[in-house]
Formats: C-alpha cells, structure tokens, sequence
C-alpha cells in the first residue's frame, strides 16, 4: 500500500481561497480525505453538505470516533462543527489546544486512514488562517506538504512588516499558491509564485461546483495538476 501524503493549506490573511484550493485539489486528484480544520469558518464541511456529526475534535471532547462523510467512491470529509462551534463560544482560549489537536492528528492520520479501509492517499486539510509559527515548524518537521496561499495582495505593493511575515509564513510552506489573480497579473504572479490561480466566476458554491468552475479554465487546470504532480512527488 502506498504511504499517505498529509497536505496542509495555509495562509497568513482570511479570504484567499484555502477552502476552494482544497476542495479543487480534492475534485481533481480523487482518493482523498478531506478534514475540516479551519475552527473560525468549518466552510469546507458546509461546502460538501456534511451531516452535523462529531469531527476531527471528538476523540478530544468525549473519546468517540470522529464521523467520516462519504462524498463519492474516492472522495470522504471529516467534519470540523464541533471545533467551529466551540471557538464562537471560547474565541482564542482553545487555539492553542486546537493547534495540539492537529499534530496529533497528523501523526496518527495514516493509521486511521488505514483502519478505514477507504480508498484514499492523500490526506488533505482545510485550516483558519495564520496558525502559530511554531505549530507550522512543527508539522514541517513532521513532513506535512504545507501549501502557503496567498490573493493578488502578494502580488501588490505592501509595507515592509507585511512583506516580512509574508517571508516568514513561506519558509514553512513547501509550495507557495497566488490565488484569485486577474488575468492581466497572472504574468506578474508568476515571476513571483510558482503556482497562479486566475478569478473565476463561481455560479453555485456546492463543493463538486466548486472544483468544475475553477477547473473549467485551462491555465487553472495546468496549475492544478501542477499542484497534484508536486504532491505525488513529494
């Protein structure tokens, strides 16, 4: 069997598409669990209509087994509502322990996925943005792909501060992502990025929609396998 590859999306500001990013990815390679970690928004789990079950946060809470959400035959979900519902009552008292909850999960991640017995290789997770440095160290040195997304703001004229932590939150990131670019930046990204993801419209926001819409545009069709050719070989 083939080692599972645990894939985190990343980023210093709210709004630059980490959910998108990874249902797309999801969409587009297959065999995937996808796990809602993002606390402040559990976007992704609304995205692919998963049920209000106990998530990835159970285990922690009450010592059951988390639900896992079946979206097709090669593509699953972990839930995140329970760590969504409890940071809008306790705000940043549980990050820190959110943040211990993730490296747990990543080293014990390929021994459940195992135990499932579901057809998935790659592990891929949704997170809030600017998670702690140290915790990115962290699941650097554990070997997690840490994908570092970014909007058309890195691309734009910012203050030396901002410049600064945008060089920090990279040096963790194993692939940097310029998302939502116009198509007359994607040139200038590019000299900055390896990886660029024009704006699209989007007509539904269901996950598999999603995924068509951003995947209907060859260049971000190119740079999406782009993304999933790095990932295989990592």
């Amino acid at each position: 069997m083939r080692p599972i590859k645990l894939v985190l999306i990343s980023s210093l500001d709210g709004g630059v598409g980490k959910t998108t990013l990874a249902s797309v990815l999801a969409v587009a390679k297959g065999y995937t669990l996808l796990v809602d970690m993002d606390w402040e928004k559990a976007d992704l789990s609304q995205l692919f209509r998963a049920p209000r079950r106990p998530g990835w946060l159970a285990p922690f809470l009450k010592g059951g087994a988390p639900y896992v959400h079946r979206i097709s035959p090669v593509l699953y979900l972990m839930p995140g509502y329970e760590a969504f519902e409890l940071y809008q009552r306790l705000g940043e008292d549980v990050v820190k322990d959110f943040g211990e909850a993730m490296l747990e999960w990543m080293s014990y991640m390929p021994k459940f996925v195992t135990k499932l017995r579901i057809p998935v290789d790659t592990v891929v997770v949704d997170t809030t943005a600017a998670l702690r440095a140290e915790l990115l160290s962290k699941l650097q040195s554990a070997g997690v792909y840490n994908i570092f997304m970014a909007d058309r703001r890195l691309i734009s004229r910012i203050s030396d501060i901002k410049a600064e932590q945008y060089r920090r939150y990279m040096a963790y990131s194993a692939l940097v992502v310029v998302n939502m670019v116009e198509k007359d930046e994607v040139k200038l990204a590019r000299k900055i990025a390896p990886v660029v993801l024009k704006r699209v419209a989007i007509s539904e926001y269901y996950g598999e929609s999603v995924a068509s819409s951003v995947l209907r545009d060859r260049e971000n069709r190119r740079s999406v396998e782009h993304i999933v050719t790095r990932i295989k070989l990592s």
